[in-house]
């Protein structure tokens, strides 16, 4: 187990991960009840430097704010790692926002660099948003078809260069993620969480999950986007920082898939409201 007291980010406790690990199962993506991938910690090392690459090639660098827009899948966690490593800032956001509610907040949050899905994509390039936008100079696009036009974006699976990306340190004081609110309250509001903040929250879950060692962990299926950050940060740095397997499944996920990789924490919202309404209602 890493001791978190000696990193100052985020990128440095999974980089040191990654090597200690190198040979433990890390990942294992399922949709439905089948499963799509299984990586080690040495693959998805593997996938992510070179990505990582591309964007310092491309002139990334410390404190460049990058923003993820995709569903439940792997490409999510080797990009957010790719732009940690570079000593980006990442900003993700809610798939389900309208394509205007998307580009508002990309330029909001002066984010330079896009990842994302070709179906997004599609109604993104053809958004009248885009135009005020241009702050976003690089686009990333996942799973197009041979033939799409990309209106501007780049192949993901292309966006490679050979050769190691360079570790960028961060500070514990840095910002390392952007996190917007949902906006059922007024316009949505962007809340700039530190390296420490991710570490500390890491350190707690220590506590809370260490009767669970040596099992894998799932990132449960959520619709709300605060969940989805939160199971962001689990999967990111709670996981691989341990050396633990991340079963990562659709929103589409069936409890047979969940039987079938022996998960051992899974439950839904609905479960933890009612867990913390019978906390609350014993202190009254």
């Amino acid at each position: 187990m890493l001791d978190l007291s000696k990193y100052q980010s985020i990128g440095e406790a999974l980089r040191d991960a990654l090597i200690q690990y190198s040979n433990e199962v890390c990942l294992i993506e399922a949709d439905r009840e089948r499963e799509k991938e299984r990586l080690t910690y040495r693959d998805f090392k593997e996938r992510a430097h070179p990505l990582s690459k591309a964007l310092q090639d491309g002139g990334f660098s410390a404190g460049v704010r990058a923003s993820i827009i995709m569903t439940n899948q792997s490409k999510w966690l080797i990009s957010a790692y790719a732009i940690f490593f570079g000593g980006g800032v990442l900003v993700p956001l809610d798939y389900k926002l309208t394509p205007d509610e998307h580009w508002q907040l990309l330029k909001h949050s002066n984010a330079t660099v896009l990842i994302t899905e070709y179906p997004i994509w599609r109604q993104l390039s053809t958004s009248a948003g885009r135009a005020a936008a241009t702050n976003v100079q690089t686009v990333l696009v996942t799973e197009a078809p041979a033939n799409a036009d990309l209106a501007g974006a780049q192949r993901w699976e292309e966006f490679r260069r050979a050769g190691e990306p360079v570790f960028i340190a961060r500070k514990r004081q840095d910002t390392a993620c952007i996190v917007y609110s949902s906006g059922t309250g007024g316009r949505p509001k962007g809340c700039m969480m530190t390296h420490e903040n991710y570490l500390e929250q890491c350190v707690a879950a220590d506590i809370d999950l260490s009767i669970l060692a040596g099992r894998p962990l799932p990132q449960y299926p959520s619709n709300k986007p605060c969940h989805r950050f939160h199971g962001w940060f689990f999967r990111t740095v709670y996981v691989r920082r341990n050396g633990r397997t991340f079963a990562h499944v659709a929103s589409r996920i069936r409890a047979r898939s969940f039987s079938e990789i022996q998960n051992h924490l899974c439950e839904s919202r609905s479960s933890r409201l009612e867990k913390l309404a019978e906390r609350l209602a014993s202190t009254l």
